[in-house]
């Protein structure tokens, strides 16, 4: 059964995705991704919340399934920010990870492995010690290649002498 946190949950989610959204489409945003994939992936995952619950309700034997297919999607989207790995290691720059993200993303999944451990739901263990372990990956990135945003050499001839 849906738990009231899955609803605050998809509450939260629909936020974002209008604010993100909103940002692309005013033009505010300087996210090159932000086209036709972007939309499509956008009206896929919004397609498959009604499919999902659908299916899900039907019997327990297929609610297991969506537990599993949740289960996925949720280490997809904690290794997410790990695809730029190979630029903030090569920039020597988290400039491209985000760190408010990766903070609650550790929280949020050191809450729930802990929930996961205490319940002995290896759905919730799995997942969230997995988005623990990359999330820590992500921190590690984030104090070993600090942010280089806002740091500018003075141009040359503005260097006065002491």
């Amino acid at each position: 059964p849906a738990v009231p946190v899955n609803g605050f949950g998809l509450l939260a989610a629909a936020c974002f995705l209008t604010v993100c959204w909103g940002f692309a489409l005013s033009g505010r945003s300087d996210a090159p991704t932000w086209g036709r994939g972007a939309a499509a992936g956008t009206v896929a995952a919004l397609a498959l919340v009604p499919c999902c619950f659908l299916y899900a309700s039907a019997s327990p034997h297929r609610a297991g399934y969506i537990g599993n297919l949740a289960m996925l999607i949720s280490i997809l989207m904690y290794a997410s920010p790990l695809s730029i790995v190979r630029q903030v290691i090569a920039d020597r720059s988290s400039d491209l990870l985000p760190p408010a993200q990766c903070v609650i993303q550790f929280a949020n999944c050191l809450a729930w492995t802990a929930v996961g451990a205490k319940s002995r739901a290896a759905q919730v263990l799995v997942c969230n010690g997995l988005g623990l372990t990359l999330g820590v990956v992500q921190l590690s990135l984030l104090a070993m290649f600090p942010s280089r945003k806002g740091i500018h050499a003075p141009p040359s001839g503005d260097v006065q002498a002491a």
